[in-house]
């Protein structure tokens, strides 16, 4: 996997570390940078070894929460049993470090999103290797009594050997967290069954949803639900019949059982991996499989004998640095109180997740990290021979701003480029007050250092770059987005009315690729800080000129 024994390829979207940034996470030498989003960082790292994986480290702000570090811990503890052939297994955490960290294989590939943008729909035979790979990691996850909570195209990794799901396990402690910060509901628009939009407790049958919405995209090239506003999406899923035009025979049919509306009618995980295949083996009677545990190979040869043609996304060298000696300038993030036996060793994890409330109209999503698109990720990639199933253009996922990720590292990305990093750097020196309109949450592709403080959100003024800014304090005031239940609800392009909070806004908009418009005053520091002290929000619809329920 090294070049030479000084260098390493890895995706053209990682960046190099920054001054800021960790030489070491306990016993991981970081290489790169592969994104960062809400939640966290994730860096490129060399084990002990040498092999390359990546580690994922939690923002200091959730880190000094004591209810998510309780969360966290006996999420990864309820982990140990995931095991299986296409879910990204977790490698080591330490959940007593004084930020919290863990290190899962860094897998090579496009996300679905990223590929099918590419390619078009998928033919017949990689579309069957996908359904049974997801299949199975859910099998797998839902054995160990883990619920997803956030499977869509962005968090499956087609790669060389199989797809990859990713993003599942540390759901509850990330979105439990957020929900009683917040009170608001959180999915992935599109992906989330109705019966979790409406307020039901979270269940496997969730996750049984979303695999039929993804078949169902991987087929056509056609989100089921549409896309577009979040609440419109919403609406579909609950009253609406999916776009499954196009998309017939026997997959299909086990497709539309797992859209089904309830939750007692859709097929349990283990039925998904005995119907597909049932699928991959017409004519032949076969005895259907017992549990997850006799899962893996069955599934395992069925993505083999389809899976062809998939390759890994344009690399680059990246230089590793020779280390210096423990002095003073050496930034390493050490373990705390457990000591390297704190490490974990697993069979399986990633992040991501859902959180249900009661109203289905408040809206998405509890994600690790969401990214904007990188085109050259894509164009590198080669075509596939005789596809039988392309409608093109893939039509767009229903994110509520920020496309899904085309990372091809262990998990989406919201890493600027470097030029955006340029541009953040030349950015206000210090002094004064801008009132400006701006871009507000996760799917910024914010710039620079992120700030310590208990509210950061990213933003970008009109006319400017993507920066980092502190919230603690602003008065903030709402137009729906993020104060639905408090009645929020104006004219398309109206101001808010409804007195909210920091914490309500960065609740809704740091999770997810999520985003809102609003009127923004902010002081620049002389160190470059960037402090929000005023926030309106600009309500907007899909083109009715109300609130879209």
């Amino acid at each position: 996997m090294s070049a030479t024994p000084s260098s390493v390829n890895l995706p053209t979207t990682a960046s190099d570390l920054t001054p800021s940034d960790p030489t070491r996470i306990g016993p991981y030498r970081l290489v790169s940078r592969l994104g960062s989003g809400g939640m966290g960082v994730v860096y490129a790292a060399q084990d002990q070894l040498g092999e390359l994986v990546a580690v994922k480290l939690i923002h200091a702000e959730y880190a000094a929460d004591p209810e998510f570090r309780a969360r966290f811990t006996r999420e990864v503890d309820l982990l140990r049993q995931v095991g299986g052939a296409c879910a990204v297994p977790l490698l080591a955490a330490d959940t007593d470090a004084e930020r919290p960290w863990l290190v899962t294989p860094l897998v090579r590939g496009l996300t679905l999103s990223a590929y099918m943008r590419k390619h078009g729909a998928l033919d017949e035979r990689l579309l069957l290797g996908l359904a049974a790979g997801v299949a199975e990691a859910l099998a797998q996850i839902h054995a160990a009594g883990v619920i997803h909570r956030d499977l869509k195209p962005a968090n499956i990794v087609l790669s060389p050997e199989g797809p990859r799901v990713l993003d599942f396990g540390v759901a509850r402690a990330v979105d439990q967290t957020a929900l009683t910060r917040t009170g608001a509901v959180m999915g992935s628009p599109g992906w989330i069954s109705p019966d979790h939009y409406q307020g039901r407790p979270a269940s496997t049958a969730d996750d049984v949803f979303a695999w039929g919405a993804l078949v169902s995209y991987a087929a056509t090239g056609r989100p089921p639900f549409g896309s577009g506003d979040p609440a419109a999406v919403a609406h579909r899923v609950i009253s609406g019949e999916p776009d499954t035009a196009g998309f017939t025979g026997p997959l299909a049919d086990l497709a539309a059982r797992a859209l089904s509306k309830e939750a007692e009618d859709r097929p349990t995980a283990m039925e998904l991996v005995n119907g597909v295949i049932a699928v991959g083996n017409p004519g032949r009677a076969i005895a259907p499989l017992p549990d997850a545990s006799s899962a893996g190979g069955a599934m395992a040869a069925l993505v083999d004998n389809n899976w062809t043609g998939v390759q890994t996304a344009p690399e680059r060298a990246f230089t590793v640095a020779p280390e210096k000696g423990s002095g003073a300038g050496r930034r390493v993030l050490r373990l705390v109180g457990a000591g390297a036996a704190a490490l974990v060793v697993l069979a399986g994890l990633g992040f991501g997740g859902v959180a249900v409330a009661r109203n289905w109209d408040a809206l998405p999503v509890a994600a690790w990290f969401e990214d904007a698109p990188d085109q050259s990720a894509e164009e590198g990639e080669a075509g596939e021979e005789g596809d039988t199933r392309r409608p093109g253009p893939v039509g767009e996922e229903p994110t509520e701003d920020a496309p899904p990720s085309e990372d091809p590292s262990a998990s989406p990305s919201d890493e600027p480029s470097e030029s955006e990093e340029a541009d953040a750097d030349d950015a206000d020196g210090g002094g004064g007050t801008t009132t400006a309109m701006a871009t507000v949450g996760s799917g910024v592709s914010a710039g620079g250092e992120r700030p310590s403080g208990d509210h950061v959100v990213a933003f970008r003024p009109e006319g400017g770059s993507a920066r980092y800014a502190l919230l603690d304090g602003a008065d903030v005031t709402c137009a729906w987005s993020f104060c639905q239940s408090q009645g929020g609800g104006v004219a398309n392009g109206a101001s808010g009315t409804v007195a909210s909070s920091p914490r309500a806004l960065t609740g809704y908009v740091n999770s997810g690729g999520r985003t809102i418009e609003a009127q923004v005053t902010y002081t620049t520091a002389e160190d470059g800080t960037i402090t929000i002290t005023r926030l309106v929000e600009q309500h907007r619809t899909s083109g009715s000129g109300t609130p879209p329920w």
